[in-house]
């Protein structure tokens, strides 16, 4: 199973994508091998605004200003590494092939993470990265599996897992986090 993330510049399925990632489990599946296996994308935010029209809120521009400065540098300030749109979606198609089931569940919290991708994805001219039935809430899966859950997070029996490995906002660790709720829900 995979788990996927966006950083964005709005809460449209219009908004400029900043930076997303892609993480792989299965049942043997630690934090830090998670971490390890992932992928990471920052995109060319410039390019996605003049080229693609991808909006911008003003609002959260605003909660951006209020997170981490490693959030902040991870996702939100520019690099001369950013990636075209294309290229990006074209990373995850080619780490969509680490995942050897042929129906394939990708897990997002809640549904602007695919509402973003199959929007930029249509944006470029490109089919979505998935079908989109292959989709499932992050958020659902643990209030059912977990006797913990808070409103779509849990605590997580894992041996040497510590809440405080996550860095919050960094779509890598809010992936890997999702998927150790998911595989060791208390």
């Amino acid at each position: 199973m995979l788990v996927f993330d966006v950083e964005t510049l709005s809460t449209e399925s219009t908004c400029v994508i900043l930076s997303a990632a892609m993480v792989y489990f299965d049942e043997n599946s630690t934090y830090e091998s998670i971490l390890e296996n992932s992928l990471f994308v920052k995109f060319d935010a410039k390019e996605q605004i003049s080229k693609y029209n991808r909006t911008v809120s003003k609002s959260t521009l605003e909660w951006w200003s209020k997170q981490c400065d490693f959030a902040k540098n991870t996702s939100l300030v520019p690099t001369k590494n950013d990636v075209p749109a294309i290229e990006g979606i074209e990373r995850f198609r080619e780490y969509l092939k680490v995942d050897p089931s042929p129906n394939k569940i990708i897990w997002a919290r809640g549904s602007l993470d695919q509402m973003a991708i199959d929007s930029l994805c249509n944006a470029v001219g490109v089919n979505p990265i998935v079908r989109y039935n292959a989709w499932r809430d992050v958020r659902t899966g643990i209030d059912i599996l977990a006797t913990t859950s808070e409103n779509g997070y849990c605590q997580v029996n894992l041996p040497g897992f510590t809440i405080q490995k996550v860095i919050k906002h960094d779509p890598v660790h809010d992936c890997a986090y999702d998927a150790v709720m998911l595989l060791y829900p208390i």
